[in-house]
């Protein structure tokens, strides 16, 4: 199934407003996830920290005063695990265990390094491995008269904070991930429903664009008609004749618009329907410049071919004619007297190119893409008079893209247009 510009361009808008809501949704969400990781994770450290300073204040207060030697008489048990999450070591000032009411040990403590910092210091807070897991140490002098009587070492076991911490961030992580995929879905559906009214604009502009030119169809040939019969019969007299030509040459403009416009409208509903077949895009060129030498003639100006030879090409033929006629006859109306169009046609590795060049005054840049959309006529540029719909250019870029092509506008020289079709070769 096939899709027309205005769906894809549909599609494009949906797609962007989905990703910027998306990006900024997800800024959003985590942004809020980190915070709220980030206070949990410190209240929990608050807490390990109010738990060791309360435990080893209490028990420095009780020391104060004391004065400690090694061995204690109570029997400590080697390795023995630790009954709670906090225990506290009193210590001689040579950081020997003197008292350890909770019998709990873990390899590695007391910490002498800790110790160490808290005799310069007063007191040292520190995180460090013990007996396999993590545990938070808070270290403290005591001291009387100025003499350092002992130490008291508060130990926190953080297996169950670890756990927290992990299970705090999981959680956070699974509902930041929940939410961002409830708001993709909600995204999606709002988007679709706020491009839904464009839609139907569009829907409603195509219908009315192909309703009015059918019934103009029939309007413009009636006019056409009767004109011709009034030319005909000698029902007009000589000085009227110009008028009923001129009426004849508007009816076949308004004719030509109306074509033009049933075929935007088509083409605007699905793509540009196309037959691909290999064919002499040379022979093509050919024939179109021959077919429309009369008219280049007619207005003052040559027509040139520069083929090198077959250049064979993926196309359909009809389209393709139409398509280098548009431009020919789009170069023919800007060119002034006594110039040249040329038509040149060349293989370029995997895609053979066509050319169209004239000797008008050039397109400036600001408008060379302009000039592709529906009813852009550049103002001043027109030499001969024809009163162009506008239209030409725009359906020549549908009929390039719809054969995987590309066609660009350009003004080489800084006078004169270029425009260069690329085509899939055969």
């Amino acid at each position: 199934m096939t899709i027309g510009p205005t769906e894809r361009l549909l599609r494009r808008t949906r797609q962007r407003l989905f990703l910027q809501v998306m990006v900024l949704l997800a800024l959003l969400v985590v942004g809020t996830g980190a915070a709220t990781v980030l206070v949990g994770l410190r209240a929990l450290d608050g807490d390990v920290d109010r738990a060791l300073v309360s435990a080893v204040t209490t028990r420095a207060a009780a020391a104060d005063g004391e004065t400690h030697t090694g061995g204690s008489g109570e029997e400590q048990t080697e390795h023995a695990p630790a009954d709670s999450d906090t225990f506290v070591l009193l210590l001689d000032p040579n950081g020997a265990v003197v008292e350890n009411r909770s019998n709990a040990t873990l390899t590695g403590l007391p910490d002498l390094g800790a110790v160490a910092a808290a005799s310069h210091s007063g007191q040292d807070l520190r995180t460090v491995a013990a007996g396999g897991t993590s545990v938070r140490l808070l270290t403290i002098m005591v001291s009387h008269d100025g003499s350092t009587t002992g130490f008291v070492q508060g130990v926190f076991v953080l297996t169950l904070h670890d756990r927290q911490s992990r299970t705090l961030i999981l959680a956070t992580s699974a509902v930041a991930g929940l939410g961002l995929v409830a708001a993709a879905l909600i995204t999606l559906l709002v988007t679709g429903r706020a491009l839904r009214p464009i839609r139907e604009g569009f829907d409603a502009q195509r219908r009315f664009v192909a309703d009015a030119s059918h019934e103009l169809r029939t309007p413009a040939a009636l006019i056409r008609a009767n004109a011709e019969v009034l030319e005909r019969e000698g029902l007009v007299t000589e000085d009227g004749r110009p008028f009923v030509t001129d009426i004849i040459g508007e009816a076949d403009r308004l004719a030509g618009l109306v074509g033009d416009l049933l075929q935007l409208a088509a083409w605007d509903e699905t793509r540009t329907n196309v037959t691909l077949e290999p064919v002499d895009a040379s022979s093509i060129a050919g024939d179109t410049v021959r077919g429309a030498s009369a008219l280049a003639a007619e207005r003052g100006v040559r027509l040139e071919l520069d083929a090198q030879g077959p250049v064979p090409v993926l196309a359909d033929r009809d389209r393709l004619i139409q398509l280098i006629l548009v431009l020919v006859d789009n170069a023919i109306d800007h060119s002034p007297r006594d110039s040249a169009v040329t038509v040149r046609v060349r293989a370029a590795g995997s895609h053979a190119v066509i050319d169209v060049d004239d000797q008008g005054p050039g397109i400036p840049v600001a408008e060379r893409e302009r000039i592709f959309e529906p009813f852009t006529r550049l103002s001043g540029t027109t030499r001969h008079g024809s009163g162009g719909t506008g239209l030409g250019l725009a359906i020549a870029r549908r009929i390039a893209t719809a054969h995987g092509g590309t066609i660009v506008a350009a003004s080489p020289d800084g006078q004169g247009a270029r425009f260069t079709v690329t085509l899939p070769a055969a």
